[in-house]
């Protein structure tokens, strides 16, 4: 996003305490002192923690606060609705004034995905927390490592792929390992089967990652309903048991979990101002610029909701931003959505064609009404 112009406020004014209560109830901060970078933070009462800072009485003669107010040049403040605008904020003006460390300020914990090895002849899944420089398929984000591994766990069960790490040098006196005693594993390492043999079961491994198993529950229950038919009741029982496991392996995958590169969706917040919201849009993991909607007027709106949504949607995203620090903008966007205080609603997409603009403008509305009872 794009760093708005700050509100200024002025030290040196007798008004100083009338321009904190003029401030948003909610927003960003910068203290500015000389020769030194700014120091950045966020508030949900914006104005209660500037007072205190600024113009308080009750501080000592020698604390830190009064320290910091000698040493005060000046203070910016951004107003911010939702927290997902905070930390889109704070991610900017963090890279912008600390460029070498701004990670380690927010503490972004990089989100976690997973995928096939690529340039192996035997991939095999791996969970990892970076995307490859290589444009290969990952899928995520997931929150945690564990839900990761879990899934990982859950999808090697049902296929043969290998589990092993080492680069693999075949050969008939390999000693193998356990999962190809318990004939979880191909056995590539042992030459039981030749690279393109492996290559199918790692095609199948790649068809389940992009569907979450969709393809291989459609391929089992048409097997299933073939054998009821045919009165082949104990293969259909067999059939019906692995249509289970398949089942709760897809059930493992958090829904939102998708190919990153298609990560595409938009997030719905409040805006900062009364009876306005913000749409967040974004493209291939990377969050593109946000689409404010006002309804503070009263006098009725030219165009349907719907209608608006679309039009404002197609023309903010004509032309998406397709480069950027992926993994960095999913970790934020994964800090929000997987947070127990996320204020705001995501509705995923594959084209913009496919967004469930019903829902949207059904959850706009629902806002709306809350606003109005609240204000009421």
């Amino acid at each position: 996003m794009r760093i708005p112009a700050p509100i200024i406020l002025d030290l040196t004014a007798a008004a100083l305490p009338e321009q904190i209560a003029a401030l948003p109830p909610a927003g960003v901060y910068a203290l500015h002192a000389a020769e030194r970078p700014p120091y950045l933070s966020w508030s949900s009462s914006l104005r209660r923690r500037l007072a205190r800072l600024l113009v308080s009485s009750h501080v000592g003669a020698d604390s830190a606060i009064t320290r910091l107010r000698r040493n005060l040049t000046s203070v910016d403040c951004w107003a911010t609705g939702s927290r997902l605008e905070t930390l889109l904020l704070l991610y900017e003006l963090s890279k912008l004034h600390f460029p070498d460390e701004y990670l380690n300020r927010l503490r972004l914990r990089m989100p976690w995905f997973i995928g096939l090895t690529h340039n192996d002849a035997f991939p095999r899944l791996r969970v990892m927390n970076r995307i490859p420089r290589q444009d290969v398929p990952m899928f995520g984000p997931f929150a945690r490592r564990d839900l990761a591994q879990a899934y990982e766990q859950e999808m090697l069960s049902l296929l043969q792929i290998r589990r092993c790490t080492d680069v693999l040098a075949p050969h008939a006196d390999h000693p193998g390992c356990i999962y190809g005693e318990m004939n979880q594993c191909l056995r590539p390492c042992q030459c039981a089967v030749t690279a393109e043999e492996y290559g199918t079961e790692s095609d199948r491994v790649a068809d389940f990652l992009s569907t979450n198993g969709k393809s291989t529950v459609t391929a089992l229950s048409a097997a299933r309903d073939r054998a009821c038919e045919d009165t082949d009741f104990e293969q259909a029982a067999q059939l019906h048991k692995r249509l289970e496991r398949v089942n709760a392996a897809a059930s493992a995958r958090p829904e939102v979990v998708t190919e990153i590169h298609h990560f595409d969706g938009v997030a719905l917040t409040r805006a900062s101002e009364e009876r306005q919201f913000r749409l967040w849009p974004m493209v291939q993991g990377l969050w593109q610029e946000c689409v404010t909607l006002d309804f503070s007027a009263e006098e009725s709106r030219p165009k349907s909701l719907d209608h608006e949504l679309r039009e404002r949607l197609s023309q903010s995203l004509s032309a998406p931003r397709t480069t950027g620090p992926r993994v960095e903008e999913l970790a934020i966007f994964s800090r929000w959505y997987f947070s127990t205080w996320r204020d705001g609603e995501w509705f995923p997409f594959r084209t913009l064609a496919d967004l469930n603009y019903r829902r949207l403008v059904r959850q706009i509305s629902s806002m709306l009404k809350a606003d109005t009872a609240r204000t009421a």
